[in-house]
């Protein structure tokens, strides 16, 4: 079993959350924590708290907005003492989507799997376009 921890700053955890139920209906087994708005400042608390009320049988993923960012940070300094918390910075819709849809039983072997994914990653589309238009003209 797995539970999806959202954590970013400002709403974009729950912002993203809502993206995800909407593709995917309401979801148990996901928490977002939104730091730095409505006085939730004390990322360290809101990240003990988070993983503290998950069961120890379970693997958790955490997904965070920016890689060396404070809520990235603090869920970094936490691995330590929580083995089965499992960190992935830069998360986006495509990626959640993948995460979510894969029934890979082991969670790194899943997270491995999805990052190693072109679909996830950001695409500069006037490039995709020029590099489809060139390919057409070689035809």
């Amino acid at each position: 079993m797995r539970h999806f921890i959202l954590a970013t700053h400002g709403r974009f955890a729950a912002g993203i959350r809502e993206s995800l139920e909407l593709v995917f209906g309401a979801q148990e087994g996901i928490s977002t924590i939104c730091a730095f708005v409505d006085g939730a400042s004390d990322i360290h608390a809101l990240v003990q708290d988070a993983l503290d009320q998950k069961p120890e049988d379970v693997d958790i993923v955490v997904c965070t907005d920016i890689f060396g960012g404070s809520v990235n940070n603090e869920f970094l300094n936490a691995l330590p003492s929580h083995p089965r918390v499992h960190l992935v910075a830069g998360m986006n819709l495509p990626m959640l989507i993948a995460l979510f849809l894969s029934p890979e039983p082991d969670t790194a072997a899943l997270i491995r799997s999805v990052l190693a994914s072109d679909d996830i990653k950001p695409r500069y589309c006037n490039d995709e376009l020029r590099a489809a238009a060139d390919e057409d003209e070689e035809f």
